[in-house]
């Protein structure tokens, strides 16, 4: 009996001895994440006071009146650089327009990546890599509350998410 332990014993010493082991890495790579810069905000210049009316900005920055009164001043489209995947696709959306001094912003428009102007309801547009412009728009809303000198700052937001 002894001796058949023994050389169970022996058995399992050689089977292990023949053994080897190599340890493997599993290498998983995550993509990169979305970001906006904000390089300028939308910038309507000088309207008169006391006068109710809707003045819309495109995103080439040209301004159209309706019962308004432009006067003068510098005038920009909103601007954004979007940076992120090189491959995932995105969706772009707006949201939370917020009155300000009797100044109601409704209806922005979006041109992504030098795109046509259009809705900022965009779905999966092109990957935004090392950046891509989206140029910004909107239309505001003025009651005729406002006071000579006085300034409002109505505000959206832009969302961005990978489909």
């Amino acid at each position: 009996m002894v001796r058949l332990a023994v050389g169970v014993a022996a058995l399992m010493f050689t089977a292990d001895a023949m053994a080897a082991t190599q340890s493997v890495t599993s290498n998983i790579a995550f993509d990169t994440p979305l970001s906006i810069t904000k390089n300028a905000d939308i910038n309507f210049g000088t309207v008169a006071a006391g006068i109710a009316g809707t003045y819309t900005i495109s995103t080439a920055a040209n301004i159209t009146t309706v019962g308004g009164n432009w006067l003068y001043g510098s005038k920009a489209a909103g601007s954004l650089t979007i940076a992120g995947s090189t491959n995932d696709t995105i969706n772009i959306s707006v949201g939370s327009y917020t009155a300000a001094n009797g100044v109601t912003p409704a209806n922005a428009t979006c041109a992504y990546a030098g795109g046509a102007e259009g809705s900022c309801t965009l779905s999966s547009v092109a990957a935004p890599g090392t950046g891509k412009a989206l140029l910004l728009g909107v239309s505001a809303t003025v009651d005729g509350t406002q006071a000579a000198g006085s300034t409002a700052a109505p505000s959206f937001t832009v969302t961005v998410t990978y489909m």
